[in-house]
């Protein structure tokens, strides 16, 4: 075993029994699984014979469930209509034993919901009933006070944000408790400041955050450019930007960039909430105060493990032994 290697084995026991509040937009992912043997005489257009279905906990709810997957104590504070969908979230969420005690239900709001139909491992359509919660919504309803309140025992925060109206700009305001980390998986259409915390877009959603064209290339000269630009614009205190196959890149205000290569080669049969697992072992590793290139080594890893699964899936940190 390499040395970098054996430092990472030893920080597994400190990663366990950490308590993470997790704030953002929660999801209900349905997936309908079945096969194709034809098209459509209506249309040219595949015909799904469905064998099954089954709902997952989406967006900062899956982070959640990473969290759960990895040993810690998650909390989670988000709004979600007073419906069936929002009641089947709090219900696959409590049976992880999530804390759900600010997972706030209210009426005249949609519970938003991601429909993919898969066909032999191939993702064929997604189906959105989306949704934006109004700004006085969340403050009718001293959301802000109940986030607060839900930090003051916190190890770590995540902020998981799909700009579907949880993360407001108030929010980093409530949210600086001295030698708690903050890690904010962003929007690229919300820019708002991230005063103080670690960042972790993925490249395309950095190369939007800076600003950058279209063409910019996964250089590590592009990637000094984009971390400059976002360190002005965003107030962050450190950056970390996944590169898909790539690896992930560690960058600093000083401008410098280290490269970590991805940490294995497998199939690729779904990316859906790859970052959050990412996120949350972030999380998990600095609420143990482990070194950020450590904590970026175990997110590595754990991210090409989830792209080798179908669905919003997760990971252990038995699983991500094996492949140390």
């Amino acid at each position: 075993m390499s040395t970098q290697n054996s430092i990472v084995s030893s920080v597994f026991d400190k990663l366990k029994g950490k308590r993470v509040l997790v704030i953002g937009d929660v999801i209900l992912d349905h997936f309908v699984w079945g096969d194709v043997a034809r098209i459509s005489p209506e249309a040219p257009v595949p015909v799904i014979n469905v064998h099954s279905e089954n709902d997952m906990p989406g967006g900062a709810a899956n982070v959640a469930n990473n969290l759960v997957a990895l040993g810690a104590k998650p909390s989670i504070c988000s709004i979600t209509g007073n419906d069936n969908q929002g009641a089947r979230i709090r219900q696959l969420l409590e049976e992880q034993n999530v804390d759900c005690s600010c997972l706030v239900a209210v009426d005249n709001v949609k519970t938003i919901i991601k429909t993919r139909i898969i066909a032999r491992a191939q993702h064929v359509v997604r189906v959105d009933w989306d949704s934006i919660l109004e700004e006085k919504i969340v403050l009718r309803k001293n959301f802000l006070e109940k986030i607060e309140q839900a930090a003051s025992g916190c190890d770590a925060i995540i902020v998981q944000d799909h700009n579907k109206g949880i993360v407001l700009p108030q929010l980093f305001d409530i949210l600086k408790t001295p030698g708690v980390p903050i890690i904010i998986d962003p929007n690229r259409y919300n820019s708002i400041k991230y005063s103080g915390a670690l960042a972790t877009p993925n490249f395309e959603e950095a190369r939007i955050l800076a600003g950058m064209p279209f063409e910019t290339s996964m250089s590590e000269d592009s990637l000094k450019e984009i971390s400059k630009k976002i360190f002005e614009r965003h107030e962050l205190e450190k950056l970390v930007i996944t590169l898909s196959e790539k690896g992930i890149a560690l960058c600093d205000k000083s401008g410098n960039v280290k490269i970590q290569p991805a940490a294995k080669s497998a199939d690729v049969f779904d990316v859906s909430g790859a970052g959050d697992t990412v996120v949350s072992v972030l999380a998990c590793a600095l609420a143990a105060d482990v070194d950020l290139w450590v904590a970026c080594t175990l997110a590595n890893i754990a991210g090409g493990i989830v792209v080798g699964k179908m669905g919003t899936a997760t990971t252990t940190l038995e699983e991500i032994k094996k492949e140390l």
